[in-house]
């Protein structure tokens, strides 16, 4: 089944796209969120406007993981974006 809950990116976080990374900035708070390649993949696709199942999808052809453990990681990523306000749902 397919998962197609989404995710917008408030117009107050500022991003940096870096060999490997990315580094987010909220300009509210003032905090910076480094993403390693893993996550940075995934902001790519957050700000393409991507659902959740072509993030699973997309972790697991780039990096050849099961899509349980793609989903398990997804979800903690996701959380933790959420709880310091660097995405919203759509």
């Amino acid at each position: 089944m397919s998962d197609t809950r989404q995710y917008t990116v408030p117009s107050d976080v500022l991003t940096s796209h870096l060999e490997g990374e990315a580094v987010l900035l909220h300009m509210e708070t003032k905090e910076y969120f480094r993403l390693n390649a893993t996550a940075a993949s995934a902001w790519k696709e957050l700000e393409r406007g991507r659902d959740y199942q072509a993030l699973v999808d997309k972790w697991c052809q780039d990096f050849e993981i099961d899509p349980a453990d793609a989903r398990a990681e997804l979800d903690l990523l996701l959380a933790e974006l959420e709880k310091r306000r660097l995405i919203v749902p759509a």
